[in-house]
């Protein structure tokens, strides 16, 4: 759709060219009433003098035009308007004078008609959309219109005469021509069947594409082709189809027809005669290649067979049953063998009259989404046989229509076996499922294809803190439990060769970063279809930790049995060589050794001491345990513990919780006490503040020193406690080793917490 818009010189100057240049866009009634308005116009100039009479004149021809015509001011104000103009609009005439036009009308042209009074030119408009905003109902409606100035003496525009014709209906028409055209064409260009247009006897006009493939040539070739090139004139059915046409105007027969290489086919042509809209006889052909349905039928013919033959022959129930009366039309053998019955048993009985529903209300469910769907797919129903036997089957049941009636084509897979075996499948998995978590070991089950955990039992989730839900889809890596990942590359390198794996000693990390040491065992096994890993890990953390204490012990004791061999052994010459040295440096002659002497009393009171510390270390050194307060105990020494925090520039926070009293000999654990401080303060840089504290936990009493070092390195962990093992350059690595003895003696447990942030040391007594 467009808007056609012209520009001519005002009214003054409107003569008989105006019609000839621009007649086509004007309706027969708008030429008559500007001819009319020409010979006014001209009698008006000759009767200049008098123009109250022209005025009249030109209001009564506007009066009774037939076309819609509007007489304003050069202000857009109404003077006067015809009964069709109003009518249009469904007002009266009286409702226009002495208002604006656009008051009434949309200003999207008000642009417009400032032009025309700007240019005094005449302004046409073709198709112009419009739409009422007082009646929406009516949607867009389309009009042609023409503003006409008429000037003064003065040469100026004095009026403005508005024709406005409604081509709403001729729109309407256009579109629907144009749409037709374009479906004919869409049709014409995309019909499987080959379209010809023709004149009769003579020549083709057009042919579409699919012609042009039916016959293999191009459109400009079956232009010009005798018809005997197209048809084959020696099957008379085609003489026949063209004379029953001249008679009847049109025919649909099948015959033969010839391709450009020669080839014959079968068509079904269809032709009639019509006229053009100059009268003109011409002919239609619709020709459609029934090689394709000859070839279909036989497919079909042989459809049937095959559909015979599979529905009979199938392995799976298959039975078409009437669907107003449940009657079987047929079965298959499998269908009657499954239920116990034969086939001539069941064809021609009803469902009732053979009992084979277990249970009546699926029955009814099925009918119902029947019903609703036209279809059920896969649904689990229970027959019952001919014995009485209950028949597990998952059926597919749609309705069709056979010889006009309406029946149901069922097929059924008969899963009686395959319900036991996955009931027994259920039963052995939930019985597996209970032995894994009742059992006291980690087990796990990955998947052999991309390691995935598929099933863990309840002591995984304890020991490692993940949950069912968070380990299942994740692999052990994405869970970050495998402490060296290299040890993970060896354990499947191992399990890929043997196919099993025993007791792979390694360490894995829990949830909370807790270091477990594991015994794994895996095999390859099948779970859920699928080839996976079973592997049960055994935690031997505690073994190994009892393993280590065991061995330290053992040194300690060792130790302590040596020292109190040989402690009086060595400290009796000691103690003479100590005397005659300070003799000697009593004497005048060896005044000038005198610094040498006393370094030498020195060292000796040094190893004196590791003497005493190595007596410490005796497995049946004599103690005093009584029950009394570890409170007390710690501030006795705290002022001996504040001075050496002090020369150190550090400083000690005590916070003794309300314990009871323990049984404990006093003078050991001062010694335990300042060992343990003089090895936090060491730790730590100046500024440094060391804690001690005291609580009950559960069932015992809990001394914690905390120091604000950077924590015991990974490769001395191990280390720790073991006699003559140091990090200190002049320590003699007894002071750990003489607190375990101790806390040996005292049926009391150390252990420790280390980080960047510090070392905290526990002993813990019992009650």
């Amino acid at each position: 759709m467009f808007n056609a818009v012209e520009e001519v010189n005002g009214i003054r100057g409107a003569n008989s060219s105006l019609i000839e240049k621009y007649g086509a866009y004007l309706t027969e009634n708008m030429i008559k009433d500007i001819q009319k308005l020409e010979v006014e116009n001209t009698r008006l100039k000759e009767e200049i003098g008098n123009r109250e009479i022209p005025k009249a004149a030109l209001k009564v021809l506007l009066k009774y035009a037939t076309s819609s015509v509007a007489i304003m001011d050069s202000n857009y104000n109404y003077i006067w308007v015809n009964m069709p103009f109003a009518q249009k609009d469904s007002r009266s005439v009286a409702d226009y004078p002495g208002h604006n036009h656009f008051e009434f009308y949309p200003s999207d042209v008000k642009e417009v008609f400032e032009q025309v009074v700007r240019t005094k030119e005449v302004y046409k408009a073709y198709n112009w959309p419009f739409t009422d905003a007082n009646h929406p109902e009516l949607g867009v409606t389309y009009f042609d219109w023409t503003l006409v100035p008429v000037l003064n003496l003065s040469d100026e525009v004095e009026l403005l005469v508005y024709f406005r014709n409604d081509v709403t209906e001729h729109v309407r028409v256009q579109e629907k021509l144009v749409e037709s055209q374009e479906r004919y064409h869409t049709i014409f260009n995309n019909s499987l069947d080959a379209i010809l247009l023709a004149i009769p006897g003579s020549t083709i006009l057009s042919a579409n594409p699919a012609a042009c493939h039916m016959f293999g040539r191009t459109e400009e070739e079956l232009c010009t082709v005798e018809w005997n090139e197209l048809f084959d004139i020696d099957d008379p059915r085609v003489l026949q189809a063209f004379k029953k046409r001249g008679e009847l105007r049109s025919f649909t027969s099948e015959m033969t027809l010839l391709r450009k290489d020669g080839t014959k086919f079968d068509g079904e042509v269809t032709s009639n005669l019509f006229k053009d809209k100059n009268g003109q006889i011409l002919s239609s052909m619709i020709v459609r290649d029934m090689s394709e349905r000859k070839k279909t039928e036989e497919a079909l013919r042989l459809s049937e067979d095959k559909f015979y033959k599979a529905f009979h022959h199938n392995q799976t129930m298959m039975a078409f049953i009437r669907l107003k009366d449940d009657v079987f039309i047929d079965v298959n053998n499998s269908y009657a063998k499954v239920l116990g019955y034969s086939r001539e048993e069941m064809i021609g009985k009803n469902v009732f009259e053979l009992s084979i529903w277990a249970d009546l209300e699926e029955k009814q469910n099925l009918r119902k989404q029947l019903a609703e769907n036209g279809c059920v797919r896969n649904t689990e129903l229970k027959f019952r046989s001919k014995s009485g036997d209950i028949i597990y089957v998952v059926a597919t049941s749609n309705l069709l229509d056979i010889a006009g009636e309406e029946c149901i084509l069922a097929s059924l897979i008969d899963i009686t076996e395959l319900k036991k075996t996955v009931d027994d499948l259920r039963k052995s998995k939930e019985l597996f499922n209970k032995t894994c978590n009742a059992n006291p070991l980690i087990m796990a089950i990955f998947s052999a294809e991309d390691f995935k955990i598929m099933e863990v039992n309840y002591v995984f989730v304890q020991k490692f803190g993940y949950t069912r839900e968070e380990s299942i889809g994740l692999t052990a890596v994405d869970i970050n439990i495998w402490l060296d990942i290299n040890d993970r590359k060896r354990y499947l390198e191992e399990l890929d060769k043997n196919g099993f794996i025993e007791n792979y000693e390694t360490r894995f990390r829990n949830k909370s970063g807790d270091i477990l040491n594991v015994l794994l065992t895996g095999f390859y096994t099948t779970w859920n279809d699928e080839q996976c890993i079973f592997t049960i890990v055994n935690d031997i953390t505690e073994l190994r930790h009892y393993q280590h204490e065991m061995a330290r012990l053992d040194g300690l004791n060792l130790v302590g049995e040596m020292a109190a061999g040989i402690g009086h052994e060595i400290r009796n010459p000691m103690t003479t060589v100590r005397g005659f040295l300070q003799l000697l440096g009593e004497k005048e002659r060896y005044a000038t050794d005198k610094e040498y002497m006393n370094l030498m009393i020195e060292e000796l009171d040094r190893a004196n001491s590791i003497i005493t510390e190595f007596l410490t270390l005796a497995k049946d050194k004599t103690v005093e345990l009584k029950r009394q307060s570890l409170n007390q105990t710690v501030r006795t020494i705290l002022p001996l513990l504040q001075a050496d925090a002090m020369k150190q520039n550090k400083s000690i926070e005590v916070h003794l919780g309300e314990i009871p009293n323990v049984v404990i000999d006093r003078n050991e654990i001062k010694q335990l006490i300042i060992n343990l401080v003089r090895n936090g303060l060491e730790a730590m840089p100046p500024g440094g503040i060391l804690s001690i504290k005291t609580f009950k936990d559960n069932d015992g009493v809990v001394l914690a020193v905390q120091d604000q070092g950077k924590g015991i390195k990974p490769e001395v962990l191990e280390k720790i406690g073991t006699p003559f093992f140091t990090t200190k350059d002049t320590g003699t690595g007894l002071g750990l080793a003489v607190c375990y003895s101790i806390a040996q003696r005292h049926n009391a447990r150390i252990d420790f917490k280390t980080s960047t942030d510090g070392t905290t040391f526990y002993v813990r007594f019992n009650l």
